[in-house]
C-alpha cells in the first residue's frame, strides 16, 4: 500500500474515531458484511443525533478515500458534517455534554486540516501536531466516555464476527 493510500485510510480512520464516537462503532463496521448489531432501544433525541452523524460522515470518508473532491464537493460535504455534530452537541445529555464537546473539537480540527489541504488526506494524515493533539488524553478520553455512554444508553453493539 503506498504513502497516499495509507495516509487517505488514515485520515477516514481518524475522522470516523473522532465523529463516530457518537454512534458504537466505526464507518468500516456499519458497513462489514456479516456484522450484527443489537436492536437499539427507543431513540433519544442524542443516540438519533449521533447516527445522524455517522451518516454524515459516510460522504466524507468516500471524498477523502477516493481523492480528487472539488472544492464546493468537499466544503459542502465538511459542512453536513459539521452540522451533523453540532445537532449531536445539542442534544447531549449534560452528564456528557463536556466530553461530547471535546469529541466534536476533534472532529472540527480535522475538518479544518482537510479543508487547508483540499481534502488531502495524506496531508493530514502526516501532521504530527494534529495527531499528537488527537491522541492526546484530553481527546482520546472523552470520545471514550462517549462512546461508553452511546454503547451503555443508545443499543448500540460491537459488530461481531471480525
Amino acid at each position: 500500500m503506498g504513502l497516499v493510500s495509507r495516509g487517505t485510510t488514515l485520515t477516514a480512520a481518524l475522522l470516523a474515531c473522532a465523529i463516530t464516537a457518537g454512534c458504537g462503532g466505526s464507518v468500516a463496521d456499519a458497513d462489514a458484511r456479516g456484522s450484527t448489531r443489537s436492536a437499539a432501544p427507543v431513540r433519544s433525541p442524542f443516540c438519533l443525533a449521533a447516527q445522524t452523524n455517522v451518516a454524515a460522515i459516510r460522504p466524507l470518508s468516500a471524498l477523502v478515500t477516493r481523492g480528487g473532491a472539488t472544492p464546493e464537493e468537499l466544503s459542502n460535504t465538511v459542512d453536513a458534517v459539521r452540522s451533523a455534530g453540532s445537532a449531536m452537541l445539542d442534544a447531549a445529555p449534560d452528564e456528557i455534554r463536556p466530553d461530547v464537546e471535546r469529541t466534536v473539537q476533534a472532529t472540527d480540527l480535522q475538518l479544518d486540516a482537510l479543508l487547508a489541504t483540499g481534502g488531502d488526506g495524506a496531508a493530514v494524515a502526516r501532521d504530527a501536531q494534529l495527531n499528537a493533539r488527537l491522541g492526546s488524553a484530553e481527546f482520546t478520553g472523552a470520545r471514550e466516555r462517549v462512546q461508553a455512554y452511546v454503547d451503555t444508553n443508545c443499543g448500540s453493539a460491537r459488530p461481531t464476527g471480525r
